[in-house]
């Protein structure tokens, strides 16, 4: 016999006698030896493994746009998650939430930037989503400047009639989404993670 033939009376036995939950112990060929059996559980198997939680990270994404609607929008580092991608700038993704003082001191930005005071800034909300193995919050602070100085080349200004058509992921598309009051920048669907409240931050 062919090994290809063992492995086809496997996948057959297991279609047609031994089915999860409804084994046909009484005429399966393999019952004098199945531990299953022995052990009274085969109706039971194969038992599922339970899911293990997905570890929940956090960050915070600033939306900077001028008096034209240009959004200010950079080049994720090669390396990484999303390695290479466009994306709004903001914090490290950590395992602790940030506050928007502390936030607003890691935004990642190069220096040459002069970010406006925290009191200058809207909350517009948070957005979530879920990677293969880990959860993200991302809140959404957005500020409105006459003016967006580029001082990097992975920086770039992307014009409103261009944002819809940003190869943006699909996280920062729901947080563009969000900032610009949940409208046109791949027209991104309020999937449940979204929450929306605008308000102005105290400093």
């Amino acid at each position: 016999a062919r090994p290809s033939d063992f492995a086809q009376a496997l996948f057959d036995l297991g279609a047609t006698l031994c089915t999860p939950r409804q084994p046909a112990c009484a005429v399966c060929p393999w019952r004098d030896g199945c531990a299953g059996l022995a052990e009274g559980i085969a109706a039971t198997l194969p038992r599922r493994a339970a899911k293990t939680a997905r570890p929940a990270r956090h960050g915070v994404t600033f939306c900077v746009i001028d008096r034209h609607g240009g959004v200010l929008l950079r080049r994720r580092p090669d390396q990484g998650l999303l390695g290479g991608m466009t994306e709004l700038p903001g914090t490290d993704w950590r395992d602790g939430a940030w506050s928007a003082e502390e936030a607003l001191q890691a935004t990642g930005l190069p220096k040459g930037h002069t970010l406006p005071p925290l009191a200058a800034w809207t909350h517009a909300g948070s957005v979530g989503h879920v990677f293969s193995h880990f959860s993200l919050t991302l809140e959404i602070f957005c500020v409105r400047v006459p003016t967006i100085r580029v001082v990097s080349n992975d920086e770039h200004v992307c014009p409103p009639d261009r944002l819809a058509r940003a190869a943006l992921p699909s996280v920062m598309r729901k947080a563009l989404a969000l900032a610009m009051g949940g409208g046109a920048p791949g027209h991104a669907a309020d999937d449940g993670h979204t929450q929306h409240r605008k308000r102005r931050v105290s400093a």
